[in-house]
């Protein structure tokens, strides 16, 4: 059905309040971010604002599932793709540097310092965006397992009971070592991610993406065989 005139207006609208606000997030950081600002910037009274949103809560909220929705579009594009479990996991932590590097703000947004003031909603959009980034990933783990092509690296930890919770009830079988393993390694290459964002390597790694891809291919051989 094609949208009316009046909500394609609407879209059009909330389109340019979002963009404006991440542009106040890049130029003053997301502490920083005010309805006020926002309709300044677009040329709307902060009350004509509130038609679109219910208050700053509600714009962060929905800046925030954007950021992971089109992060988790970018990672499941590669991780969805044909191949083995292990080099599709490798490019899907290879495609969610690239969407950091491009987009460093929105990156932030969703892995930075909190926003004062904020609370995601609970068990809100916010929490099944992410879930769906983090699905991404576990899904090749299980679809690993069941091709007997899951590695559980030499003295991984041991799980934890919320490790443990999520194996038994969401990841068919998969023992819950590699979920130990598993969240190591994402604290791994996303660690590394956070760093480059931060520009803390820059001083030893001036090729960013050179040094990535060789720590994501360990990282892929140590949780995945490849064959």
């Amino acid at each position: 059905m094609t949208a009316t005139r009046r909500a394609r207006q609407r879209a059009a609208t909330i389109d340019e309040i979002k963009e404006a606000a991440l542009a106040q997030i890049a130029a003053e950081g997301a502490a920083a971010l005010s309805i006020r600002g926002v309709a300044r910037a677009i040329g709307m009274s902060p009350a004509g604002l509130y038609r679109y949103y219910d208050g700053l809560d509600g714009l962060i909220t929905e800046l925030i599932t954007d950021a992971y929705t089109d992060l988790a579009d970018h990672v499941l594009a590669v991780t969805e793709a044909p191949g083995s479990p292990r080099d599709r996991l490798r490019d899907g932590m290879l495609a969610y540097r690239q969407w950091a590097v491009a987009h460093p703000n929105r990156f932030l947004l969703i892995f930075g310092t909190p926003i004062p003031g904020y609370s995601a909603p609970e068990e809100g959009p916010t929490v099944a965006a992410n879930r769906r980034l983090g699905g991404a990933f576990f899904a090749l783990g299980v679809e690993a397992w069941h091709r007997g092509e899951l590695t559980l690296p030499a003295g991984s930890r041991p799980p934890s009971a919320e490790e443990q919770t999520l194996a038994t009830e969401q990841l068919d079988g998969v023992p819950a070592e590699f979920v130990a393993a598993f969240l190591s390694s994402w604290a791994h290459f996303h660690g590394l991610v956070s760093l480059e964002i931060l520009h803390q390597l820059d001083w030893i790694y001036p090729d960013g993406a050179a040094f990535f891809a060789a720590e994501v291919e360990g990282i892929a051989d140590r949780l995945m065989e490849g064959r």
